[in-house]
Parts: structure tokens; sequence; C-alpha cells
């Protein structure tokens, strides 16, 4: 067999593979002979159930307890772990009782985003390591108290649940664009359309702003960190408009926005289109999640990993090809960190989680108010309240 040849685009290919193995504790020998961390999970709605699954994957993760206001979802939860590991685990029903309990190392939260600062906060207080559902929280003076409280407290782990910052592909793709592979950036596109409207949540969450923050602070907010990875900080100006009418037929008090399109605008002359919407027809044409750059040498699609150039003599390439579990290796990467014997940086940063919520928060406001709003604004009206 003759010897396998790494070109460049080959090595990156491993080297990245090899890091976020690694990085994230996916290679066996990295944590030795210690015991499992003992974890609870707080929430059991949708999002709550995928993460308690996946953690029942993880060797080293052991959940001992399950929270959650719904007797149901509480339920449901315990079942869930007693087929997996044949073991019942406490059904707890507020926070607090899990926070008080001394055999419990970290909580994984999956709530509405308006409990999100207080029970970090708590958790943090609690001596807790802490792993949070996006976004940080609703406001930009909750996420600094959430990150004064981390700052108070650094020997716990706190990671944030944007599991694309530990998708290899996403890993992979932003790094070659922020090292040039793309040339100047010049655009991205991404959209996030559905046909399931109106999306509720449980008691109807998802359907008040008050609650949710609105689609661009409570889901959108994905799509604004991997911007500002790629751009290497958050926008500078927003224009959108879009329609909060929608489904008054159905839920007369629903006020979020669920549809809307924004453009978003960098110094460097970088700029996004953002298209969000749960009214379209049932149909694959219309629908799908999908994000896009353009550079002046190429452009990279992240839903596929196609890496394509304008020089038509270099190759397309497909970079980390195919369904990536990305939830897994996000937890992965919070239990490694809790377990490893120095520090580990997380995924992504406070200030970085922050700056997706200021986003939203930009954007929020200038498809409330159909003009151009700057960031310099947000700023300012966070700096005076």
């Amino acid at each position: 067999m003759p010897p396998i040849t790494l070109n460049r685009r080959r090595f990156l290919g491993c080297s990245a593979a090899a890091s976020l193995a690694l990085s994230q504790g996916r290679v066996g020998e990295a944590n030795g002979d210690k015991g499992p961390v003992r974890l609870a999970v707080i929430g059991l709605g949708t999002r709550g159930t995928t993460l308690l699954r996946t953690l029942l994957e993880l060797p080293q993760a052991q959940v001992i307890a399950v929270c959650d206001s719904e007797t149901r979802h509480r339920e449901r939860a315990i079942g869930i772990v007693e087929r997996a590991k044949a073991t019942r685990v406490a059904g707890l029903e507020r926070p607090e009782q899990v926070l008080e309990r001394e055999d419990i190392d970290g909580v994984v939260v999956a709530l509405p985003c308006d409990l999100h600062a207080p029970v970090y906060c708590g958790a943090l207080k609690a001596g807790k390591h802490v792993y949070a559902e996006k976004p940080l929280a609703l406001t930009v003076d909750e996420c600094r108290a959430v990150q004064a409280e981390a700052e108070r407290t650094p020997e716990l782990i706190f990671h944030i649940g944007f599991q694309r910052r530990s998708n290899p592909r996403y890993r992979e793709g932003v790094e070659l664009i922020r090292q040039g592979d793309l040339g100047k950036l010049i655009f991205g596109s991404a959209a996030w359309v559905s046909s399931n409207g109106p999306m509720n949540g449980h008691d109807d969450w998802l359907a008040r702003r008050a609650r949710s923050g609105d689609w661009m602070v409570e889901q959108a907010v994905h799509v604004w960190d991997v911007f500002h990875w790629i751009a290497g900080g958050p926008p500078v100006r927003a224009f959108g408009q879009g329609n909060r009418e929608l489904f008054t037929g159905l839920q007369p008090t629903r006020d979020v926005t669920d549809h809307y399109s924004v453009q978003l605008f960098w110094a460097s002359g970088f700029h996004v289109s953002f298209l969000h919407s749960w009214v379209a027809p049932a149909d694959d044409r219309f629908t799908g999640v999908t994000l896009q750059v353009m550079g002046e040498g190429g452009g990279f699609d992240f839903g596929s990993g196609a890496l394509t150039f304008r020089d038509k003599a270099r190759a397309r390439q497909t970079l980390q090809p195919g369904a990536q579990p990305d939830t897994r290796f996000a937890l992965q990467a919070f239990v490694d960190a809790i377990q490893a014997e120095s520090p580990v940086a997380p995924p992504l940063s406070l200030v970085e989680a922050r700056d997706a919520t200021l986003t939203g928060l930009l954007v929020r406001k200038a498809v409330d108010e159909r003009r151009i709003v700057t960031m310099e604004e947000i700023c300012a009206e966070v700096s005076s309240a």
C-alpha cells in the first residue's frame, strides 16, 4: 500500500479533529480513573429531555436528580433514566431543591429564558458547575450579573449551550475562513424557516416576549454567535422588519415576531442577511436551516461543509460531512472540563455569549422600529438603564 499523502486541507481536517478529541475528552485516557461527575438536569421540556438523553450516553456523567415544576415532565425523565441505567433518580420540583444538595457536582439547565439569570447565579452561589442553555440571559444587565458571579467563582466550570462551537464542521470551517482561505469576507446569509408555527413551548412561554426575549434572542442567538465568531465580533448596525400578528387569531395575547428578516453590517464591510419565519408552507423548498459565507475567493456552506473556490482549478472540498452530534460534543466538553487537572478554555467566553444577547436586542429593536439601529444605541440604552 502506498504511503498516505497529507495535503494542506487534509492535514487541517485531521488536526482539527484531533484537537477537538483532545479538548473535548474523546480520548479515553484524558480523564484517568476519576469518578463520574454527579449531575442534575433542571428543566425537562423538549431541549432538557434531549440534554438528559445525551448525558446518559456519557460514561463520565452520572445523572442523580431531575427537576421540573411539571409532574409529568419529572416522571417522564425519571423513566428515561430508569430505562437507561436501571436506577431511579430523585425527581425534584424546584431548582432550590437541587442546589441545596451536597451530592450534586453540577447542573445542566434548560429553563425558559426569563429564569436563566437567577438560576445560573443561584447555581454558582451554591458551588455547582453549570451547563447553561442559551441565551445567557434576556438583558445585558442580567448577562453582567451572571458574568460577575462566574468571576467570583473561577473554580467552577460555566459553559453556555452554543453547541455549534463544539461542532467539528463549524470549528474547522471558521478556522479556515478566519485564516483567509476565502479571501476578504463579503457576505453571509442564513435562514431558520419552518412551517411548524405557532411554536409555543410549555405554558406558552415561547409565545411571550417577556419570557423568551422573542425569537431574535431565544433562538437566533445561535446565528449571531456564528457570525460573531467568523467576523471577530458583533455587528455595528442592523435594519429589519417583521410581523408579530400572524397568529393572533389563534392566540390573541401572543406578542413574538413569528416572521422577520434583517440585514446586519460590520465595520469591515462584511454584511449578513437573515430570514427567520414560522409561517412557511410545508415544503422542503421553502423550509430549512442554512448558513453560508462568501468571500472574494470563494464560499463555505456550514450545513453541508462544502468549500467552493472561485478559482475553478481548485477542487471543491467537503469538511466534516454528515450529521455531527454537537450537543454530545458540547456536554462532553463540560464534563471533561470539570474533571480536568488544569483549567480548560470553554467553547466560548461569557463575553461572547453576552454579545449574542446584545445582537439579539439590536435586531429586535431594528425589527420593531423598522429602521437602522446601531450597536452604539443599544450600548447607550444599557449604560443609562
